[in-house]
C-alpha cells in the first residue's frame, strides 16, 4: 500500500518509534539498530530520511531507493543462501524492489502478485496471480512490498499463497515503511509470517495513508 497526503490528525501526540512496541514477527532496522554504528548503517539511515523528502524529484528520489534497496538485499541475500528462493513483488510498487533482489539472489525464481487498492472503499482488488508451477517444499517466498499501509493487500496476498498450498513459516516480507496498525494487522492474522522493515510509522490519516511516509511510492519511484 502506498501513501500520498496528510490530514488533520488532532492534537494527540502518536508515539515515537522508541516507545513503540512492535509485534514479535516484526524486525524493524530503525529500531533493532543503533544509529551509531558503521558507514553502512549511517547511509542506510541518510537514505530513508532522502525518500521522506517530498520536494526531492522522481529521479533522485529512484537513485535513493535503489542503493537503499542494494544496503538491504547485501544484508539480507546471504540469509537465503543454498535455499530456492521465490521473489514475489506486489505489483506496482513492489516491482521497485525486484531488480536488484535479483541480481543479489541469482537462483531466484518469481511469483507475480498484482493487487491494487480501490481509492474509494481502501479495499484490495486483485488481477493477477502467477505462482511456480513446481517449487520446493521448503522454498523460501520473499514479498517485496515498499509500505504497508492497511495491509489489506498483504493479507491478501497472503491469502492467496496460504490457498495455493505455500507454507507461510517459510514466506518474509521485505518493505521500507509500514504504519503500526498494518503491521499489527499482519501479525493478528499471520502470526507466522516475518516481516523486514526499515521504519515502522506511528499511524495512518482518515484516509488510510501512511504518516509521515514519504508519499505514494510507486508514483514517485516510477515518475508518474
Amino acid at each position: 500500500m502506498s501513501n500520498m497526503s496528510h490530514s488533520n490528525l488532532g492534537s494527540t501526540q502518536p508515539p515515537s518509534l522508541a516507545d513503540m512496541v512492535l509485534p514479535d514477527n516484526v524486525h524493524c532496522f530503525q529500531k533493532e539498530i543503533p544509529h551509531t554504528s558503521t558507514p553502512v548503517i549511517h547511509e542506510r539511515y541518510e537514505r530513508l530520511e532522502q525518500l521522506r523528502d517530498r520536494e526531492r524529484p522522481y529521479t533522485h528520489f529512484r537513485h535513493s531507493a535503489d542503493k537503499l534497496f542494494e544496503l538491504i538485499a547485501d544484508d539480507m541475500a546471504p540469509n537465503w543462501s543454498n535455499r530456492e528462493v521465490i521473489l514475489a513483488p506486489i505489483f506496482r510498487a513492489g516491482l521497485s524492489l525486484l531488480p536488484v533482489f535479483m541480481a543479489r539472489i541469482e537462483q531466484s525464481r518469481l511469483c507475480s502478485i498484482g493487487v491494487k487498492r480501490n481509492e474509494a472503499t481502501a479495499q484490495p482488488e486483485p488481477y493477477l496471480f502467477k505462482v511456480p508451477r513446481e517449487y520446493a517444499a521448503d522454498a523460501k517466498l520473499i514479498i517485496l512490498e515498499p509500505m504497508i499501509a492497511t495491509a489489506g493487500t498483504m493479507c491478501y496476498s497472503l491469502k492467496m499463497l496460504q490457498q495455493h498450498g505455500f507454507d507461510l513459516k517459510q514466506v518474509e516480507i521485505v518493505s521500507i515503511f509500514a504504519a503500526l496498525e498494518g503491521v499489527q494487522k499482519v501479525h493478528g492474522a499471520y502470526p507466522e509470517v516475518t516481516i523486514n522493515v526499515e521504519v515502522v510509522d506511528p499511524i495512518l490519516d482518515d484516509q488510510k495513508y501512511i504518516v509521515p511516509g514519504c508519499g505514494d511510492f510507486g508514483d514517485r519511484y516510477f515518475g508518474t
